[in-house]
């Protein structure tokens, strides 16, 4: 009487253990690991279908699977003890009779067997499911966690401006203060702003201005040096330089001009002489550089010398950095000229912090006999101390150069 008992017991677990796994509702918790079953003999037959083959089984076998932290999993049924075992598996999310694939496969694996990834999320539940389309046999699968890949790269998609008018198309910047970039656009008796809109559109306005005595064939800057809300601009040409600044409601410009010769290249709004107001910077390519002091009512005075004094000048990439994390702004000049002319070593000035700098491009590794266009300052290393990428055009001593600030 025991033995029969005993059997019965037997049978009884064993008819549990098949039919604990025979539909989506009665799907077996599972986590990382190896896992074999007799027979797929599920009374659900798992729908939608996520691998190919198409539809024709006739009976599934359930898992679920709860990540707590993010993977890349793999669920394989690839193994040399499989051999001969044709089976198909899919992966859903969602609840039980609402199922959405995101994953599936057939004979991805050697021979006849499958492997089939994806991206889980901590705390989602995905449901493991293999129907008999190809045969009844059971097998032995592995569910394994991996380090999840990178994100896909950023994609940018096109967006064409057809009202975009003017000669100058080369800037763009908060032009009223809205923080929204506006695109801006320049001629000599206009200034054509494309103001962006919350919803990402943007309204064209177009500004009449006197003609400008210089066009920024070489160079623009952007920036509210007479603080009144709204941005102004300096347009860098061969010749000379030019200021357009607002008027208090950003509905006007008014040209101002030194009329003093500047071949610009490259021109900034940076505080020079940390007095708190915006002053202008120029690039001066065949001379020493020029800058204009701002007296703090928005009157601008011209300078030259004392940031790049150069007699061939040869200056080209002017940017401002605090590449020494003394709360001033220091500049770097990648310099252009070619040939044997010591006017193609790049310069780096320390801001003293009363409206003079040092070159100091020897002492930082920095006097690079190269023929140089611009360069690129950031913490790469992440250490705290600004880095340098110098593009060079043509070089005598390497290709383009990574400069690591050790803090020094």
């Amino acid at each position: 009487m025991k033995n029969k008992l005993l059997l019965l017991a037997l049978f009884i677990g064993f008819s549990k253990a098949i039919y604990s796994q025979s539909t989506c509702n009665t799907a077996i918790t599972i986590t990382a690991g190896t896992y074999n079953f007799a027979s797929v003999n599920g009374t659900e037959v798992p729908t939608p279908v996520c691998a190919s083959g198409g539809a024709g089984a006739t009976a599934g076998y359930w898992y679920k699977y709860t990540p707590t932290q993010n993977y890349f999993v793999t669920i394989t049924t690839d193994f040399p003890i499989n051999n001969g075992i044709d089976n198909r598996v899919h992966i859903y999310t969602g609840n039980c009779g609402s199922l959405s694939c995101i994953a599936g496969d057939d004979d991805s694996g050697s021979g006849l067997l499958c492997v089939a990834s994806f991206n889980a999320t901590a705390n989602t539940t995905y449901y493991i499911a293999f129907d008999n389309l190809w045969n009844n046999s059971g097998f032995t699968f592995e569910l394994i966690e991996g380090t999840p890949p990178p994100a896909p790269p950023v994609t940018f998609s096109p967006q064409s401006f057809s009202n975009i008018i003017g000669d100058y198309k080369i800037a763009v910047a908060d032009m009223n203060g809205d923080y929204l970039d506006d695109i801006v656009s320049v001629s000599s008796n206009n200034i054509y702003i494309l103001y962006q809109q919350n919803n990402g559109s943007f309204n064209a306005v177009s500004f009449t201005t006197t003609t400008a005595a210089n066009l920024p064939s070489w160079s623009m800057a952007i920036g509210d040096y007479n603080k009144d809300g709204y941005n102004d601009l300096l347009y860098g040409g061969g010749a000379g330089v030019s200021f357009f600044y607002s008027n208090n409601t950003g509905t006007s410009y008014t040209h101002f001009t030194s009329g003093n010769y500047v071949f610009s290249q490259r021109s900034n709004f940076v505080d020079i002489n940390n007095d708190g107001h915006l002053d202008a910077f120029v690039c001066h390519d065949v001379a020493p550089n020029v800058y204009f002091l701002n007296n703090g009512s928005g009157g601008l005075t011209f300078h030259q010398g004392g940031m790049g004094d150069h007699v061939e000048g040869g200056n080209y990439g002017s940017i401002f950095i605090d590449y020494d994390n003394d709360g001033d702004q220091d500049l770097f000049i990648a310099k252009c000229r070619g040939g044997a002319s010591t006017a193609k070593i790049n310069e780096l000035h320390r801001n003293n912090g009363n409206g003079t700098f040092t070159n100091v491009s020897a002492a930082a590794n920095l006097n690079h006999p190269n023929q140089t266009w611009s360069s690129a300052w950031n913490d790469f290393d992440n250490d705290g101390d600004m880095d340098v990428i110098i593009g060079v055009t043509s070089f005598t001593d390497g290709g383009n150069l990574y400069m690591s600030n050790n803090g020094n």
